[in-house]
């Protein structure tokens, strides 16, 4: 029989997009068992923590300004002892690997997250208390900021955390050279639809097969990839007088509805509430 009363409180919790979110939670005198199976989970304790440690390890304790990262699927068990406040980066796998290909072309099999406890990490500390601590998560202004904070907490953390480094030849995915070539290709036709079989070819690979190479190398389907690049020039015209309607067709969508649908599913919010945030309209 257990002696400690869970006094676990969420503050608030805001989704950025499917693959982006935060939380705020304070919590004493508990015992817990965590695992996330969908996201990877970026830690500061902001206050407290000085009793707290984990117990399926051996660990040092923590306090604040402490950092944890708990990779997807990682199972951890802790003991809480005073009153302590922290707060949760959740982030996927996939939007990861996207980041790390995109800043610092990284081949994303090179990517996996190690567990870490209680470590500090100054940059980081300072972004999560100068940024994401006073900023109000539930203001629809507050969206993208939230999202472009998010990317750079990750690229520091990759940074910090020697992740950038190449890790040596891993065999698998795309030549670097068909890589290219499909990324051009892609690049110069994404306002059409693009069929799997001239992908294919131009690869010199079966469908099956280039599928899954392409996924090990871009860390997502061919249609993914596609469809970010579509998202990516909507984001760029959303800037200028193009109306939504003529936007949407020159970027590759059937219509307005169609292309609001996939915004709003990789951004977070739809097109006109994104204008918004930019201070276009």
């Amino acid at each position: 029989m257990s002696f400690f009363k869970s006094s676990k409180v969420c503050h608030r919790q805001q989704g950025i997009t499917p693959k982006l979110a935060w939380a705020q939670y304070s919590n004493a005198y508990d015992r817990l068992y965590y695992q996330n199976d969908k996201f990877h989970t970026l830690s500061l304790y902001l206050s407290g923590g000085e009793q707290t440690h984990r117990t399926d390890i051996r660990s040092e304790l923590g306090g604040a300004g402490k950092f944890c990262l708990m990779p997807q699927g990682c199972e951890s068990r802790w003991q809480l002892g005073d009153p302590q406040q922290f707060m949760h980066l959740y982030f996927t796998d996939s939007h990861l690997k996207q980041l790390a290909l995109q800043v610092f072309d990284i081949d994303p099999r090179q990517l996996a997250l190690p567990d870490l406890t209680f470590f500090s990490q100054p940059a980081l500390e300072a972004m999560y208390r100068q940024q994401m601590l006073l900023m109000d998560w539930s203001a629809p202004e507050s969206h993208l900021a939230m999202a472009q904070m998010s990317d750079t907490i990750l690229v520091n953390l990759l940074q910090s955390t020697g992740l950038t480094k190449p890790l040596g030849i891993i065999k698998g995915g795309l030549a670097p050279k068909v890589a290219k070539q499909v990324q051009d290709f892609m690049q110069a036709n994404f306002h059409r639809q693009i069929y799997l079989h001239e992908l294919a070819e131009l690869a010199q690979l079966s469908e099956y097969h280039f599928t899954r190479m392409f996924k090990a190398h871009f860390a997502r389907t061919p249609q993914e990839y596609l469809m970010q690049l579509r998202i990516e020039q909507v984001k760029h015209l959303l800037t200028g007088p193009m109306k939504l309607a003529d936007i949407a067709l020159a970027c590759g969508f059937s219509n307005q509805s169609h292309m609001g649908r996939f915004f709003k599913q990789l951004v977070g919010m739809t097109p006109t509430a994104y204008q918004k945030c930019l201070g276009v309209r």
